[in-house]
């Protein structure tokens, strides 16, 4: 594989499904890093051609061609080669090597989350939660998407509040919906009103009036890490579309900031040439 646009893209590592955790392998670690910066050997024509490294262990079965090879782009701007079979040369999900915790956790760390808060709402935490469980875990678009369709009182307000909540992800980090995910989604109690409650025999009981505060937590999604956990071809095609499409519309929204960018630059040079002809 050539890469003959090494300068304008970003370092290029590879996303190795290999862990040495296998009995046929001889070393004593549990595992081993998934990610390893791959070699660079620089060419005769100036380009640079990137070997993947041989695991340690059946390098017969290993395939070290890039045919079919995932490249994918994480938050910070570095491309990831990902081999095309979700589980390698094995066969059963059981038999395949896992990402350990602290290196998903490492790159979770990074991304960049905002929050959402609505408090006050007159509705029982218990059926505002179910509301709220059809929006935890998915992506931002997904979960307004199935807001529509659910048949609650809240929903509307929920699905508000997943909006608003991406709206100001967008000022602050630049962020579109298609590149977030509801990380947390949930409803605790407030602050509940006593009323009294009348009963049989001339009896008077005591009820509650329930309030709710619902909570939204939305993140930045990590595609390569996805794509990298994922154990089935539907589930690799699916994350790989939703990259190709949270790229392509940043590269839209970056391109129409920089043109707004560029006419209050020429509205603001009018105005002060406005204004020094004013003075004279």
């Amino acid at each position: 594989m050539n890469n003959n646009n090494s300068s304008s893209r970003s370092s290029i590592r590879v996303f190795l499904p290999h862990i040495i955790s296998n009995s046929r392998c001889q070393s004593t670690k549990a595992s081993t890093a998934v990610t390893k910066d791959m070699e660079d050997t620089n060419t005769s024509d100036g380009s640079s051609t990137v070997f993947d490294e041989q695991p340690p262990y059946d390098n017969n079965k290993h395939d070290t061609s890039f045919n079919g090879t995932i490249i994918a782009t994480g938050p910070d701007g570095t491309q990831y080669a990902i081999p095309p079979k979700p589980l390698g040369h094995y066969v059963q999900r059981r038999h395949a090597p896992k990402i350990p915790p602290h290196m998903v956790q490492s790159r979770i760390s990074k991304l960049r989350s905002i929050s959402g808060t609505s408090t006050n709402i007159r509705h029982s935490p218990w059926r505002l939660n179910l509301v709220c469980q059809f929006a935890q875990g998915q992506t931002v678009e997904d979960a307004l998407i199935q807001l529509k369709f659910v048949h609650k009182v809240k929903a509307p307000l929920i699905y508000n509040l997943i909006q608003g909540t991406a709206n100001s992800a967008k000022t602050k980090y630049g962020l579109l919906p298609s590149q977030l995910e509801v990380v947390e989604c949930f409803a605790t109690q407030g602050t509940h009103l006593k009323r009294i409650k009348i009963m049989g025999r001339g009896r008077a009981g005591k009820m509650y009036r329930r309030f709710s505060h619902a909570r939204v937590v939305l993140r930045e999604i990590d595609f390569p890490l996805k794509i990298m956990q994922c154990t089935s071809l539907n589930q690799r095609n699916k994350w790989k579309s939703r990259m190709e499409v949270a790229l392509e519309e940043q590269a839209e929204y970056r391109k129409e900031k920089e043109e707004l960018e560029a006419l209050e630059r020429e509205a603001e040079e009018v105005r002060k040439k406005k204004e020094g002809e004013g003075e004279k």
